[in-house]
């Protein structure tokens, strides 16, 4: 969303580690020179300075991120990021969030099955259901440009991808490894207790495990288990948001950007 004012830089616009040979060690020297966003960078390289090998390869990288980001061409910055920056997009991509979450069957993908996918953008939710609407995910979701999960790289996504042929997000940020680095470690329901994130007091008693049973007691025709299940998946994705909001909010401090 445009800002009325000018805007800080982002954290996004304060990013070199996605540059040839530029590690967190190096990055943090540059933002100590001076050199806090790209423009700043750009307008020393120009002036003769930070003109060594590795920042005359870093400035046309500079440019093209610029020129990225005002297209809004994630894609550029999911290439190049390291895995465990993925949490820099968040602020830029806000707007356009996907939160995902999945239940199924059990814990094995490619044999074990999808029974509901939850996607929240923020504003609201859509539930896909094995045997209603679960075909309709993929297009609903390639709407977003940024997929958010918790654990995601390890579960949800290779799920996802051996249930869509073809799967694959534009951009991917699984909050458990920025969540680790702020010392939040667990499950996601650990988690939002340690953060101060509350569930309703019905939600509270599900886990996976129960997840499972609620499909099962569907399947056999108990009324209420997939109602039960949808609302559990449905907090799951709604919590996600604060938690990347936080994700965002703390880790620049983390990482010494000034």
């Amino acid at each position: 969303m445009p800002c009325p004012l000018p805007c800080a830089p982002s954290i996004l616009q304060r990013t070199f580690i996605h540059g040839e040979g530029i590690g967190a060690a190096t990055e943090r020297n540059l933002w100590n020179s001076g050199a806090r966003t790209w423009g700043a960078f750009l307008d020393r390289h120009r002036a003769g300075e930070l003109c060594n090998r590795r920042y005359a390869r870093l400035a046309p990288l500079v440019e093209e991120s610029q020129l990225a980001l005002g297209r809004r061409e994630i894609e550029f910055f999911e290439r190049r990021l390291p895995s465990g920056e993925k949490w820099r997009l968040y602020s830029d991509f806000a707007d356009r969030v996907a939160f995902v979450d999945i239940e199924t069957t059990g814990l094995r993908a490619g044999f074990d099955q999808i029974t509901v996918v939850g996607l929240y953008d923020g504003e609201s939710f859509r539930a896909f259901v094995r045997g209603k609407n679960l075909d309709d995910f993929p297009n609903a979701v390639a709407d977003y440009p940024l997929l958010v999960t918790y654990n995601g790289a390890t579960f949800d996504v290779p799920f996802l991808q051996a249930t869509f042929r073809g799967f694959a997000p534009r951009a991917h940020l699984d909050l458990r490894h920025p969540l680790r680095r702020l010392g939040f470690t667990g499950g996601l329901k650990n988690i939002e207790v340690a953060t101060g994130i509350s569930r309703p007091s019905e939600l509270r008693d599900i886990d996976g495990f129960e997840a499972v049973r609620l499909w099962h007691l569907h399947r056999g025709g108990h009324s209420g288990a997939l109602e039960r299940l949808v609302a559990y998946c449905r907090q799951d994705v709604i919590n996600l948001a604060p938690l990347a909001a936080r994700v965002a909010a703390d880790m620049p401090a983390r990482i010494g950007c000034p």
